[in-house]
């Protein structure tokens, strides 16, 4: 499932600036997450305050699809996890983990997950 790796790698994202230290990931509730793997497929990530996430992809059937996960920090905030949220009947994902960086809007850069799935990420304006 190519969509959900593409969104497991693509958040291991940013705060902006001093005033967001307290909350690493304040800098992406109000912008988006774009995340393109080395094939060229490419998801949007929505972060919410509360934890949970959207992803907006391609499927592999070409339709568009909107998936929910869940992320989380650990060490410290130094790493990101994200677990995005199984269709039924399949077994879920495991979490996808990766070193928190931080980044302003409009910042491009290259992420590697704990499942040595490397991407290319971009911080975008707004929703």
């Amino acid at each position: 499932m190519r969509f959900v790796s593409i969104a497991l790698a693509g958040c291991f994202v940013m705060a902006a600036t001093a005033a967001l230290a307290d909350d690493p990931m304040a800098n992406t509730y109000a912008n988006t997450i774009v995340s393109k793997d080395s094939k060229g497929m490419s998801s949007s990530l929505y972060f919410n305050q509360d934890g949970t996430y959207t992803m907006k992809a391609t499927g592999p059937n070409g339709a568009p699809m909107t998936i929910p996960g869940k992320w989380s920090l650990k060490d410290e905030g130094k790493t990101i996890c994200l677990v995005t949220a199984a269709p039924p009947n399949t077994p879920p994902a495991p979490p996808s983990c990766s070193a928190l960086q931080t980044h302003n809007v409009g910042d491009t850069w290259t992420v590697t997950n704990d499942q040595n799935q490397s991407y290319t990420v971009t911080l975008t304006s707004g929703r």
